[in-house]
């Protein structure tokens, strides 16, 4: 009896671990969404510009130097240039597979 009640409690956890990995992969797929629109309306308002004047954007991995501007809580943000985040799949310096798993069991 008690092998059947582990194979079932097993089985009954592969499925919401299933299920977890599904809805986790549509939270990514969205916000990936999000973020690619936010850039595209980033752009628009960059050639736009200021008085006329378009703004400077910039990609940037971050993964190769560190943020070129420091970004603190009250100091003033110059917008005459803005830095764009590389794609992870335009990076040159891609994390490894062990650094993303890692990663997602990071809280």
């Amino acid at each position: 009896m008690d092998n059947w009640f582990m194979v079932v409690l097993t089985l009954v956890i592969a499925i919401l671990s299933y299920l977890i990995w599904k809805v986790y992969y549509q939270i990514e797929w969205l916000t990936g969404a999000m973020e690619s629109h936010s850039e595209i309306m980033l752009r628009i308002e960059a050639k736009r510009g200021i008085n006329g004047l378009p703004l400077k954007l910039i990609a940037w991995d971050p993964t190769i130097e560190p943020p070129p501007v420091k970004r603190e809580h009250g100091q003033e943000i110059d917008f005459d240039t803005i830095y764009v985040y590389l794609p992870l799949s335009q990076r040159k310096n891609k994390p490894s597979w062990g650094k993303r798993i890692k990663e997602l069991f990071q809280f």
